[in-house]
């Protein structure tokens, strides 16, 4: 993997990301709180299914993006490949409508499903639907300027569209627009956001040499791209909190909100950084994998070391933290999500063991398969859903995920052990982050016992200390890790390697 090309562009891509973590953490605090149990139950519900009609009219093509236009710098057939996208962009459009339609169409026997006693669903779901264009037009454009490594403007647009989204959700808020004040901040700068960044784009495109080659035809592309919708919907319900669906029907919006929220907060906070490095190391993996796939091990095991030393640090202070934080930022009515977001960071670390392994299906060009294994996940998935959560509630939904995610790291690791034997798991490295970990994971006893904010404000620099002596202590930080971070543009990290080294 071209290394030093990589983390130049994922710097900004993580400044950009935490930007976009701070405004989603403050927005969840600001609409919560504004927020009834039952209203903040529904938006959360709304999200679920905004989720898998995002997946739908993406059509794949921001992987897709990824995937290709590295691919054809090396070889050749840009313009051919662009015209190909435009296309598919035309396509996504078509469905965009479609789904829009089914939404208006579908609203009285989704008030019915959800709540009787909610009419108004439908009328919601309109305006969600609806708004999901303009997020799916930035996706596409952030996947084009990340597959170039053009990272810095994204970043900065990014960061600017946070700090207005903010601002217009306390306007809307104050306005008393409610749910659909939420919906419409958010559409509006990610309207704004692409146009900004539109310019930029073509910019690009211009200024990079249209060598001539063989690029993919359309055809090829839609059979990368489209087992990525089914992927995505199967992902929705394996991976993100589809629970709150059945919850609401189940159990009602209030209960369904509550597990949002517990599912909501570690998951953000797990997700992103891991979440910005994907694209830039999926293009990266797939510029080197073009090379040569005899690459292909060495960049897996480095993206495993990289995931870790980040993901690590953050469950073991979320799962010591959490309980006594959500009373105290979300209000004392979201006391029920308390227990359930502290044990959500414990599942969402292990979960992360089979990311690198996805990835490697995909650049391979087998997405079919991860599609196949998403497929047996959100079967089971489902079939515990409806079998648990109508007798055992909120917590009938947590034991599914649980139990999935771990099952979803077994069968990834021998379905891509049978494609190529010589990828493999550090496991050593990851098992010595989790040992490094478990002192701070310990300060969860204190903290229940000490929840004031004074007393939590007096802990969580133990903690910090205590990571650092656990990394220390287990030599996560080792010579191939030092030289991991050295090659990443992060600011004081000769200090980090020798605080934690």
């Amino acid at each position: 993997m071209e290394i030093e090309k990589v983390a130049q562009a994922m710097s900004w891509s993580v400044m950009a990301k935490v930007a976009r973590f701070i405004a989603g953490f403050a927005a969840t605090i600001l609409i919560v709180r504004s927020f009834d149990e039952y209203d903040w139950g529904i938006l959360t519900v709304l999200r679920s299914i905004i989720g898998f009609v995002t997946v739908v009219v993406l059509l794949g093509a921001g992987n897709a993006l990824l995937k290709y236009i590295p691919m054809v710098r090396i070889k050749g057939g840009m313009g051919t490949l662009l015209t190909n996208f435009r296309k598919i962009f035309l396509i996504q459009f078509a469905v965009w409508l479609l789904l829009l339609i089914l939404a208006r169409l579908s609203g009285p026997i989704l008030n019915s499903f959800f709540d009787k006693r909610f009419e108004r669903f439908g009328f919601y779901l309109q305006f969600a639907v609806g708004f999901v264009i303009f997020d799916a037009f930035m996706t596409l454009i952030t996947s084009i300027l990340q597959s170039w490594y053009e990272t810095r403007k994204l970043g900065i647009v990014i960061i600017c569209g946070n700090g207005c989204y903010i601002a217009l959700l306390v306007l809307f808020l104050k306005l008393d627009w409610g749910i659909v004040g939420v919906l419409a901040a958010g559409a509006m700068v990610s309207l704004g956001m692409s146009l900004l960044l539109l310019s930029h784009v073509r910019d690009v495109v211009k200024r990079s040499p249209i060598r001539e080659g063989e690029a993919p035809g359309l055809e090829k592309i839609m059979r990368f791209s489209l087992p990525f919708v089914a992927t995505g919907v199967l992902n929705q319900i394996v991976w993100r909190h589809s629970e709150v669906i059945f919850l609401s029907h189940f159990q009602g919006a209030e209960i369904a909100g509550y597990f949002g929220l517990a599912y909501k907060i570690p998951q953000l906070l797990l997700e992103y950084i891991p979440l910005t490095i994907w694209p830039i190391v999926m293009a990266g993996t797939s510029e080197v994998y073009a090379r040569s796939s005899d690459n292909l091990p060495r960049a897996i095991d480095l993206y495993y070391r990289l995931l870790y030393i980040l993901v690590i640090p953050v469950a073991a202070m979320g799962f010591a933290f959490a309980r006594p934080f959500v009373p105290i930022l979300f209000g004392s009515e979201m006391v029920p999500a308390a227990v359930l977001a502290q044990l959500f960071f414990v599942v969402f670390s292990y979960s992360f063991l089979y990311t690198p392994l996805s990835m490697a299906l995909y650049v391979m060009e087998k997405s079919w398969v991860n599609m196949l294994v998403f497929t047996f996940l959100a079967v089971i998935n489902v079939g515990l859903d409806l079998a648990i959560i109508p007798r055992y509630g909120i917590w009938g939904a947590f034991i599914p995920v649980a139990f999935v995610l771990m099952l979803g790291v077994v069968v990834f690791y021998v379905v891509l052990k049978r494609f190529r034997p010589d990828i493999g798991v550090p496991v050593s490295f990851i098992l010595r982050c989790y040992i490094a970990a478990a002192p701070t994971m310990f300060l969860a006893i204190t903290s229940i016992r000490w929840s004031s904010p004074l007393a939590l404000g007096l802990q969580i620099p133990i903690g910090f200390v205590l990571l650092i002596i656990g990394f220390r202590w287990m030599k996560v930080i080792g010579e191939r890790e030092i030289e991991l971070i050295m090659k990443l543009p992060l600011p004081y990290k000769e200090k980090i390697i020798t605080i934690f080294k």
